[in-house]
C-alpha cells in the first residue's frame, strides 16, 4: 500500500505491517485504512511521531472511595511530538474496525502529557511512523465491563485457529 497519504509495507517473514501516516491523516482513521487493506481484524501497534494536535481523555478519582472516572475531552493546544503510543486494534459494539490507544506526548511548551486517545481527532501534523503486529488466533469485541460498566476490549480464542 502506496499512497499520498499512506505507507505500509508487509513483512512476509515476521507478520508485521510497517509505515507512515503523511500529514492531515487523522491517526486512528489511517491505522484503520491500512488493516482494511491487509485484511487485519486483531492486533497491537505502536508509534511516534507529530500531530497538529491530540485529542484524549484522563483517569481521575470518582466520586465514591475506591471509583475512577474519565475526564473531560482534552484537546492540546498545540501541536506535539508523541513520544510513544500503544494501541490494540479490534472490532467496536457496531462491529467496524475500533482502536484503544494510549500516548505520551510533549507539546510546544516543552509540557509532558498523555491519556487515552480519542477517535478521528488526532490528526497527523508532519508523520507518524509506525508497525502493527496482527494477531490472527485472538478476536477482540468491544463489550461491556460487568464492573465499571463501559466498553472494554474483550479478548476470545478466534474460531478456526
Amino acid at each position: 500500500m502506496d499512497n499520498l497519504r499512506i505507507q505500509a509495507v508487509f513483512d512476509e517473514a515476521s507478520h508485521r505491517i510497517a509505515g507512515r501516516l503523511m500529514k492531515d491523516v487523522d491517526l486512528f482513521e489511517g491505522i484503520k485504512e491500512v488493516c482494511r487493506y491487509y485484511d487485519v481484524e486483531s492486533a497491537h501497534f505502536q508509534c511516534f511521531g507529530s500531530l497538529q494536535y491530540a485529542t484524549f481523555v484522563q483517569m481521575e478519582r470518582g466520586d465514591e472511595e475506591g471509583s475512577v472516572r474519565y475526564s473531560e475531552k482534552i484537546r492540546s493546544t498545540s501541536p506535539v511530538e508523541l513520544l510513544s503510543g500503544s494501541g490494540f486494534i479490534g472490532y467496536g459494539e457496531d462491529r467496524e474496525l475500533d482502536i484503544h490507544f494510549h500516548g505520551m506526548m510533549i507539546d510546544c511548551d516543552r509540557q509532558i502529557n498523555g491519556g487515552h486517545f480519542l477517535n478521528g481527532e488526532n490528526p497527523v501534523a508532519v508523520t507518524i511512523e509506525y508497525v502493527i503486529f496482527p494477531i490472527n488466533g485472538v478476536g477482540m469485541q468491544r463489550g461491556v465491563d460487568p464492573h465499571w460498566g463501559l466498553p472494554v476490549f474483550q479478548f476470545s480464542k478466534r474460531s478456526g485457529s
